[in-house]
């Protein structure tokens, strides 16, 4: 399944936004990466994932779908998803998740 970003969706987004220190931010990237291709494709739910790295390094985005919300949060209590997380966090200064839904979608030309 690709990322499909439209309004109406049955789907949840994790947003989350990690400040890291620009000498650090390949490390929160790769370790991310790993956890999503070692980890989070296999749960139940989960739907995608999209990591964007700011231009100054200070910063991690990951977008990822669910396709609940009680998917999302299951996940959050497995051991595994546990660990990934505790080691993230020793890499990041600062971690904001919030889950959304998407309200409206914007092209030029639309």
């Amino acid at each position: 399944m690709t990322t499909t970003i439209t309004t109406g969706a049955d789907l949840v987004t994790l947003v989350n936004v990690f400040t890291v220190d620009p000498a650090r931010q390949t490390e929160l990237v790769d370790s991310l990466e790993a956890a999503t291709r070692e980890i989070f494709v296999t749960m139940p739910g989960f739907r995608s994932a999209n990591l964007h790295t700011s231009l100054d390094g200070t910063r991690v985005v990951n977008y990822a779908q669910w396709a609940s919300e009680d998917e999302y949060r299951d996940a959050l209590r497995r051991p595994e998803v546990r660990e990934h997380l505790t080691k993230a966090m020793a890499i990041a200064e600062k971690v904001e998740p919030a889950l959304y839904r998407v309200h409206s979608v914007h092209h030029i030309g639309a």
